[in-house]
């Protein structure tokens, strides 16, 4: 399964995923390296948590992580707009929404067009 694949697309380390699925650091390693299964319901909430499908997970479908039909129509719009970025915007609006996602609302300041 793509649990390891899965987990570097969010840019988490195996504690920090863990902690997302309520599990122990040690539990979510011994899922990825494949040493335990996960059961239905562990493999349900990973699929909720990540916005994937479990045939994604089984590896029976090689789309995009993101299903855009369970998105806002914001949302949608900042994906259309995301996938358009050169390799260098894509790089300064990833620090940009990290930083944003640090202040307050009311302190984000618009960007600079390009």
């Amino acid at each position: 399964m793509k649990f390891k694949e899965l987990r570097k697309s969010f840019g988490l380390t195996q504690e920090e995923f863990a902690k997302k699925l309520g599990l122990s650091r040690d539990t979510y390693k011994n899922y990825e390296q494949g040493r335990t299964q996960m059961n239905y319901e562990m493999l349900v909430r990973v699929a909720d948590v990540c916005n994937v499908s479990l045939d994604y997970l089984f590896e029976r479908q090689n789309k995009n992580l993101i299903f855009t039909d369970s998105l806002t129509e914001t949302q949608k719009k900042l994906v259309a707009i995301i996938k358009q970025l050169t390799p260098e915007q894509a790089s300064f609006a990833l620090g940009y929404f990290s930083d944003m996602l640090k202040l307050p609302y009311s302190e984000v300041r618009p960007l600079r067009p390009f």
